[in-house]
């Protein structure tokens, strides 16, 4: 049986792919090599959407200005069949994108625990729940943010869900996956409290075996990037919600940490903010450039559909910045820091207690690289312990433009300053247009 329905998922998949225009079967090329293009030259930034038809022009034009490019679940959903077989009309719009700019790296969404509706694998799961399905101890399927959860704890379950992307992977038109839910199931726990503790446990196990079973079915130059997390075995991941999504210092300064920690493997960072207003514009984009490395790209919009801010380019991202002078360093004054030219700084946060948080931090990130959440609770509980009382650090760093920044902690959001190399600002701070 189990046989059966596997073959039988291979052959809807293959049905869905071989559907393909004449001139996307004429696409014979390797896979391209190598992570993103990367340059320091003008702020780096990232592209992650859908749109309800096919890309026209204009968008295509707009695209072809960033090179990471994720095409998400409910691309092309009101074209016939609406919501329906997601894996043939990510492939076409990653194909829209490639042909118009070969050097972008395209990745195909995929979400590791949710059954998202719009996908053929989700009409697969419907005709075979108990298969598919993580049942809790009234034996009813456990449901996340509205979808069924796959059981991943099943090796049957990880090697048809692979299947999907070995066939948009043989389309020659994407460079790798976006792994949504890719955090440790752990963060969502609330989902599990009537499936007991073994189960959950598996799949915890199940759900982490995964990833080296993507790199293990793809080889080295398939991109994975995870959302939520980073594992051994991705090239990277994104911050859906960077700094301010849990309202508290310590978020916000476990995420820059966590930021500086990704970028010196390196790996890739995709560093985003929703819900994005000027605040959270400002505080997260100053951020982004006091911790960010090689690979790490930067977007702030409003959600995942094309209109809420993926076509929206600020005036921001086409000012000089210039690579970065040195890491980020802890600082006395923000506004004695960019007056000063000069960049010398030290290569990780500079006072005693920051060196002393870092080195810890190093340590304990290491230690539990599988459960960001556990690593999160850590810092907000070193955080407690060691800054509730006493001042916040404050960051800066300077980049070959001239363009400075900073971040202060001693308020919340933190107070951020950016001076660009053209005499411009943005932030946050009293002292920054001062």
């Amino acid at each position: 049986m189990v046989r059966y329905v596997a073959f039988t998922l291979v052959l809807l998949l293959a049905a869905i792919f071989t559907a393909r225009s004449d001139c996307s079967q004429k696409h014979v090329s390797a896979a391209p090599k190598g992570f993103p293009r990367f340059s320091w030259t003008t702020l780096p930034v990232f592209w992650h959407a859908w749109a309800p038809e096919p890309f026209n022009a204009t968008e295509l034009d707009f695209i072809n200005r960033f090179p990471l490019v994720t095409i998400e679940k409910a691309m092309s959903s009101k074209v016939a069949p609406v919501d329906r077989e997601a894996e043939k009309k990510i492939v076409a719009a990653a194909e829209q994108v490639k042909k118009r700019n070969s050097t972008i790296k395209v990745l195909f969404y995929l979400n590791s625990l949710r059954d998202v509706e719009f996908y053929e694998l989700h009409q697969f799961c419907l005709k075979h729940e108990e298969m598919m399905y993580l049942f809790d101890e009234e034996h009813k399927p456990v449901v996340l943010r509205g979808a069924d959860i796959l059981n991943m704890s099943s090796d049957k379950v990880r090697e048809i869900w692979l299947r999907v992307l070995e066939h948009a992977n043989s389309s020659n038109w994407i460079d790798g996956a976006f792994i949504d839910r890719g955090g440790d199931p752990s963060v969502a726990e609330g989902s599990f409290h009537k499936v007991s503790h073994e189960n959950f446990e598996q799949l915890v196990l199940g759900h982490r075996q995964l990833f080296p079973e993507i790199r293990k079915a793809f080889g080295e130059e398939f991109l994975v990037v995870a959302n939520h997390q980073d594992y051994n075995t991705t090239n990277g991941r994104m911050f859906e919600n960077f700094m301010l999504n849990d309202n508290d210092h310590a978020q916000a300064y476990s995420d820059l940490l966590l930021l500086m920690h990704e970028t010196s493997f390196p790996h890739i960072a995709e560093v985003h903010i929703d819900k994005c207003d000027p605040t959270k514009y400002n505080t997260t984009l100053a951020g982004y450039m006091i911790g960010a490395g090689q690979y790490a790209y930067y977007g702030c919009t409003y959600g995942f559909t094309i209109d809420s801010g993926w076509l929206t380019w600020p005036a921001d991202y086409s000012k000089p910045l210039g690579a970065p002078l040195a890491n980020a360093s802890t600082i006395a004054n923000a506004t004695g820091f960019c007056k000063n030219q000069s960049g010398e700084g030290s290569t990780r946060p500079g006072t005693e207690v920051t060196n002393h948080f870092w080195d810890e931090f190093r340590r304990h990130a290491t230690r539990v690289h599988h459960h960001e959440h556990k690593l999160k609770v850590w810092v907000r509980d070193y955080w407690s312990s060691h800054h509730a009382d006493s001042s916040q650090p404050i960051f800066g760093r300077k980049f070959s433009s001239g363009t400075c920044v900073t971040l202060d902690y001693n308020s919340y959001p933190p107070a951020s300053c950016i001076v660009w190399a053209d005499g411009s600002h943005t932030g946050s701070s009293k002292s920054c247009i001062a």
